[in-house]
């Protein structure tokens, strides 16, 4: 129970808060002037001292050693490309001749791919020569100015030395430390001047990188490979002539290239290599961390969904490893060889076979094979050059063997059709007549001379199905990914809900799935060379400017407004499921209850307000020109938001002093519920009887409030019971502890205790105190007391309630008995005690029914009398 401060204080602390932005910006528009004055009139520089005496032969040696340590590392430097240079240079020269050969041959569109990409990976490599000498040269600027300094002091040093007239010693030794940093400072500035003449070749360069990699993909663009463009003679013309004519030439050309391009690349990739051997090693821990939460926290799934993605990782977590590995490798070393990437793809497509079966039928699981040979079928045509002819009957016998798969695993058709799975199979079988059809139009194609028609068609078809099983292999690696970090996730929690458990689920596959379609369209559409035209297009559609008024803006300003904001607010969501509670991601910190909430609101919100300035700016907003208005608004929420800033102030007490905590039984205000949610503004507390209520923060604050469990969540129960005054006390304790002690949701510790209050009007009165966790108090109560009535039964002890009988002396019309005195009871008018009976249940002897004016009182174990 605490008590805060008045809300006037809160009020003057936002005050201050609000208007501290405007006061510190009005002082620097004063100063502002002063200081740009100042900037106009000097120039700052550094002052110039000369060594102390008693320090000079410390400063010398110094000096000495710095001048060799950065003769050491100049010598380090730049040695490696200058020697690489003119070797590469002379290299690429060579290449260009290459590819102006290449332009005359004829190629088709994955050869001229084949050597973009090669020609990427030689500009990229120039770049980062470029970029290393540019760091060079950076770097040695800043030497410069530094000897630059030290060659004024030792300067100064020396004229100092012969004015004091110093040992000729000593005098030689500052003049040699003096020539030592000028020749360095030479030297330096001659590095400098042949980094900038490197510089300038390498740029050169790349430049002429661009120019190539410019002039073949205009030639991708020209109207040679257009898709109606009739590239070679049709069928009946020319017939098979020149089938056998052998392309030896390019294809040892071609071979070679990709011999100097793999060199060039494990060359260049030995540097990286430890760094992705690191890289695969915590893939493997994470996996293996993944696969674990699985096999100690089991539990049943009804969801086939869910079951099929447990089995990824619990069965082919090996499988998992390589095909994340693969995936690294081919984004970790860019560029790479097309011959790398077509290696890796297809070992890739082997990793997903074992992956995908879990989703396939025994009848389908073999149509993967004839993927694996479709791809290796389109990855000849990347590096084997044919003729017209043979390109020709290459072609065709790839429509050929399409047709037939696909008839042989859909047959009989209609059949098949009805005995679909799901839905996907469902509409992939819809789409077989369609394939047929465009198939036949490619043969078609082909024999017309419409090659690239009838290879755009083939590429739609070819490329769609091991794309397709890359995609569903990664689909069912991530989903078994996130269904682990889930599954721990809520399975560490004492207590959680598996709805919402499922539901959390069930959303995050449905979040993967949507983003690897949207993957797989980018990905199909890179394949089939629509890509690149379809973002130029949306590229030039975003960068038109568009003015309405004063402002001008571009659809990209927008897009990239939204996204930003869109994107933090899904990495808030995420630090909240991660870090919001004790049983989260920090619980290996053991830190004290509360605060991994608080970590995770920070955290949160300087999300949110970078988020929120990385938005605007990205609107081209100035965020200096709000100052003026900012400690305007600051002012009006000062005075007209009072409570809402009391709210605010006192919900980060809340989060950082943690007087209640998420979870909380707490009573305020005549209200007693669980802390749902600690806000900023309000926090939720859910009353027992399930209505939320949102209380104000400064309620929490300000107010008188019981923390049930702050510290701990134990309760004293006690209850209070009678029994008759014939029952022997230490009895009754005995009984009493034992009961409470057997229970199972009693603590040891403190131990039960029983104890007798004192003696009643009609009950020697009893209590017994015991300790349970406070969510358990209400039930255990019950089942004490229960057990309590048990136990006395059991021992033939009674628990009395009061009662009191009443003796009818006269009635009005009625005569009076005359009875002999003796026979009659104890006068009642003589005492003001009344007469404590046994419940009617306790007697020896039911009740008699005695006439309208005449009622005996009933016997207590014999000790009453009767009166007449």
């Amino acid at each position: 129970m605490f008590r805060s401060l008045p809300s006037s204080n809160y009020f003057l602390l936002s005050l201050v808060l609000m208007v501290l932005p405007l006061l510190t910006h009005a002082q620097v528009q004063i100063l502002e002037p002063e200081v740009e004055e100042v900037e106009q009139d000097s120039i700052p520089v550094e002052e110039v001292q000369a060594t102390p005496l008693d320090q000079i032969v410390r400063e010398i040696e110094t000096t000495k050693e710095e001048v060799r340590s950065i003769e050491k590392r100049l010598d380090l430097n730049i040695s490696n490309i200058d020697s690489l240079f003119p070797f590469y240079e002379r290299f690429l020269d060579q290449q260009k001749i290459e590819v102006d050969r290449f332009f005359t041959a004829n190629p088709n569109r994955e050869k001229v791919d084949n050597v973009i990409i090669k020609w990427q990976g030689f500009k990229k490599y120039l770049g980062e020569w470029e970029t290393s000498t540019n760091e060079l040269e950076r770097r040695n600027s800043i030497i410069l100015d530094r000897l630059r300094l030290r060659e004024k002091t030792w300067e100064l040093n020396y004229e100092n030395a012969l004015a004091e007239e110093l040992p000729i010693e000593l005098v030689d030794n500052i003049r040699e430390t003096l020539n030592q940093i000028v020749e360095l400072r030479i030297a330096i500035e001659k590095r400098n001047n042949e980094l900038l003449i490197l510089e300038t070749n390498i740029n050169q360069e790349i430049n002429q990188a661009s120019e190539v990699i410019e002039d073949l993909m205009a030639l991708k663009r020209s109207e040679m490979y257009g898709l109606f463009h009739q590239r070679i003679p049709p069928v009946w013309e020319t017939g098979f002539r020149g089938l056998a004519t052998p392309s030896r030439n390019e294809n040892m050309n071609s071979l070679e290239i990709t011999r100097v391009e793999v060199l060039r690349f494990l060359n260049r990739s030995k540097n990286s290599l430890p760094l992705f051997l690191l890289l695969v090693g915590l893939i493997i821990g994470f996996v293996y961390y993944c696969k674990r939460a699985f096999k100690k926290y089991p539990d049943v799934e009804e969801d086939l969904d869910l079951i099929d993605s447990r089995k990824v990782l619990t069965r082919h977590h090996v499988v998992v490893i390589c095909l994340l590995s693969l995936l690294l490798a081919r984004y970790f070393f860019v560029p790479v060889p097309k011959l790398f990437l077509d290696i890796s793809s297809l070992l890739l497509l082997v990793c997903s076979i074992p992956i995908v079966w879990i989703l396939m039928g025994e009848r389908y699981k073999s149509l993967v094979y004839f993927a694996i040979i479709i791809f290796v079928l389109n990855s000849l045509k990347s590096h084997v050059w044919f003729n017209a002819e043979q390109y020709r009957i290459f072609l065709l016998l790839e429509s050929v063997f399409v047709i037939m798969v696909i008839y042989f695993y859909t047959r009989p058709y209609f059949q098949t059709f009805k005995e679909a799975r799901n839905k996907f199979t469902s509409i992939l079988l819809k789409l077989v007549p369609v394939i047929y059809a465009f198939v036949f139009i490619a043969m078609i194609a082909v024999l017309a001379g419409y090659v690239n028609l009838a290879d755009f068609i083939l590429k739609i078809f070819t490329r769609s199905g091991p794309l397709l099983i890359w995609l569903l292999a990664l689909l069912m690696t991530l989903n078994s990914v996130f269904l682990s970090i889930i599954h721990r996730h809520y399975k560490v929690k004492t207590i959680y809900s598996p709805q919402e458990k499922y539901q959390t689920e069930k959303k995050v596959l449905r979040i993967i799935k949507v983003v690897l379609v949207f993957l797989g369209v980018l990905i199909f559409l890179r394949l089939i060379d629509q890509l690149a035209p379809i973002v130029g297009f949306i590229r030039e559609l975003l960068s038109e400017p568009y003015v309405i008024g004063q402002i001008s803006f571009t659809l990209n300003d927008v897009f990239s407004f939204l996204l930003i904001l869109v994107s933090s607010f899904l990495i808030t969501r995420i630090i909240a499921f991660i870090f919001n509670d004790e049983d989260g991601f920090l619980r290996f910190l053991k830190l004290p209850k509360g605060v991994p909430t608080a970590v995770s609101i920070v955290i949160r919100y300087l999300v949110i307000a970078f988020g929120i300035v990385f938005a605007l700016s990205s609107l081209g907003i100035n965020l200096s020109e709000f100052n003026l208005m900012a400690g305007a608004l600051g002012l009006g929420i000062g005075f007209g938001l009072q409570t809402v800033i009391s709210n605010f102030i006192s919900g980060l007490i809340l989060v950082f002093e943690r007087p209640i905590l998420k979870g909380d039984t707490v009573e305020v205000d005549n209200l007693l519920g669980t802390v749902n949610r600690i806000g900023i503004r309000s926090s939720n507390i859910t009353t027992f009887d399930g209505a939320e209520v949102i209380v104000p923060n400064n309620n929490l604050i300000s107010n008188d409030l019981i923390n049930w469990t702050l510290s701990n969540n134990t309760k004293r129960v006690e209850v209070f019971v009678g029994t008759t005054y014939g029952s022997d006390p230490n009895k009754v304790l005995k009984i009493l502890y034992t009961v409470a002690k057997d229970h199972k949701n009693t603590l040891p510790d403190p131990p039960p205790q029983a104890l007798f209050l004192n003696f009643g009007e009609s009950s020697l009165n009893f209590t017994l105190r015991f300790w349970v966790h406070y969510e358990n108090w209400l039930q255990a109560r019950s089942d004490v007391s229960i057990d309590i009535y048990n136990a006395f039964k059991e021992a033939n002890i009674h628990i009395p309630f009061p009662q009191r009988d009443i003796y009818i002396k006269s009635m009005p019309g009625v005569k009076d008995k005359e009875e002999p005195e003796d026979s009659r009871g104890p006068d009642m008018r003589d005492t003001s005690v009344p007469e404590v009976k046994v419940p009617i249940e306790h007697r020896d002897k039911p009740a008699e029914t005695k006439t309208k004016t005449e009622l005996d009182p009933s016997e207590d174990d014999g000790s009453s009398e009767k009166e007449s």
